[in-house]
């Protein structure tokens, strides 16, 4: 190759660079682009056998950061007169969430990238009353909306004998892909509370779930459906 190719061939490539230039400006804006201005908590409803209508209550904080959930009628016994129904008791959160997307405008619509919430201070409190050679045991399970495959389970035994309160505490940190063209996102707060074997009286009496909302983000993109 001459020369005169040479020099020829290394104009054309800089030329196609200085062409290039705003499309990768872009590029490398959308790589470091921040995540939305805020996420609150738009509203947590309740739904299970621990929780029937009308049995607990739901406050959400003004910053929509902090939420709280009582109940009155979530409790777990065993013992006789007892049903299997009485033996095992759940109450489903289910926390509204939204968020200012900031992602709609021409280019970033074929885009979407991933958000990930963490829950950093939840607290199931209760009391249990568990005899010896019986089992008790409360779970947490969190999971987003269309992406359930991806969760995290957190669990506290209450073995007898155990005759106190308890605290199950839960540290999640999960992620969801953030909706294409959408603002909001659902995450599910899935608790329940057993106690084995049935034949001994025995109860677990969960008083309230208070948590603390807090996200962070996360630069990983795919395209959206077209």
């Amino acid at each position: 190759m001459n020369e005169y190719v040479t020099a020829y061939l290394k104009g054309a490539v800089m030329q196609l660079l200085f062409a290039l230039a705003p499309l990768l400006s872009a590029v490398a804006a959308l790589v470091v682009r921040d995540g939305p201005n805020y996420v609150k908590i738009k509203g947590v409803s309740l739904l299970g056998s621990g929780c029937p209508a009308g049995t607990a209550d739901v406050q959400v904080d003004a910053t929509g950061s902090l939420f709280e959930a009582t109940f009155s009628q979530y409790e777990v016994e065993t013992g006789p007169g007892t049903y299997p129904s009485d033996w095992r008791k759940n109450c489903k959160l289910t926390l509204n969430m939204e968020f200012q997307s900031g992602f709609q405008d021409h280019f970033y619509k074929l885009l979407t990238n991933v958000f990930r919430f963490t829950i950093v201070e939840t607290d199931m409190i209760g009391f249990a009353e568990i005899p010896a050679g019986v089992k008790g045991q409360c779970t947490n399970t969190f999971s987003f909306t269309g992406n359930g495959a991806e969760h995290v389970d957190y669990k506290i035994a209450l073995n007898g004998h155990y005759s106190g309160t308890f605290d199950l505490q839960s540290r999640p940190g999960i992620f969801s892909w953030s909706p294409c063209g959408g603002s909001t996102a659902i995450l599910n707060m899935n608790t329940a509370c057993n106690i084995t074997p049935t034949k001994l009286p025995a109860l677990i009496a969960v008083d309230h779930i208070s948590g603390k909302l807090t996200v962070k983000f996360a630069v990983d993109w795919r395209p959206c459906p077209k």
